[in-house]
């Protein structure tokens, strides 16, 4: 499977992305891209913007969503959003994030979003500058689902997002009037992130995404005597 390495030659407009935080701010969808794919994100705190998105995907409601947390101020989140974290998870998101890995850990009971439903919740940090760039002016955790209908294939441009969508945007709905960002020169890889569950004894790999940094694949052997995620399936 390729390996992500974005190289980020394009220019992150500001007014561009102050809108699209002035969206998501009154419970709208922001179709935002990433290094895997292009994504649905709306405020996971936000019941009805994250209701949107189920509505957007036709998705049924009680399937869990993805969180992207802001790539500065990641730990602060991760411990409003999760339990306490074993130490060796811990260092596989210091090394895994900003990537193309997603971490199942325990939510924390405290932490109430419609996005989640169960004691588990996945997170990362998207390797792409206007993800990194938004995620950071907002400093909120933001729904980090595939844009696309329920079914169909992943989107990958701002083209094909708005092909997928065009029927579904209501504008008498502000939350439904899904605001699109450009790639800005850094296109999705187009493969979906690893998701690594670890909230047993040994992590274990529910989807297989592209190659992990080398690093990672370390700690792997390091903390749990693991040689690769073959070994973890």
């Amino acid at each position: 499977m390729p390996m992500i390495c974005a190289e980020y030659d394009g220019v992150v407009s500001f007014d561009e992305l102050d809108h699209a935080v002035d969206h998501l701010r009154r419970s709208g969808v922001v179709a935002l891209p990433t290094d895997t794919q292009y994504a649905l994100s709306a405020i996971a705190t936000d019941d009805q913007a994250v209701g949107a998105v189920f509505r957007l995907k036709r998705r049924p409601g009680g399937e869990n969503l993805p969180i992207f947390l802001p790539p500065t101020r990641w730990r602060e989140h991760l411990a409003q959003i999760a339990e306490p974290l074993d130490p060796r998870v811990q260092s596989l998101a210091e090394s895994a994030w900003p990537g193309a890995l997603s971490l199942i850990v325990n939510k924390h009971e405290h932490w109430s979003t419609r996005a989640v439903d169960g004691a588990t919740v996945a997170l990362r940090i998207p390797d792409h500058p206007v993800a990194s760039a938004l995620l950071d002016l907002l400093d909120q955790p933001l729904t980090g689902t595939s844009a696309n209908i329920h079914g169909e294939p992943a989107s990958l441009s701002a083209d094909d997002v708005r092909r997928q969508f065009a029927s579904e945007l209501s504008p008498a709905c502000y939350s439904e009037t899904l605001h699109i960002l450009g790639e800005s020169g850094v296109m999705p890889a187009g493969t979906a992130s690893t998701i690594l569950d670890c909230t047993g004894r040994v992590p274990r790999v529910l989807r297989r995404g592209p190659m992990l940094r080398a690093n990672v694949g370390e700690l792997l052997m390091q903390h749990w005597g693991l040689s690769d995620l073959d070994s973890v399936s």
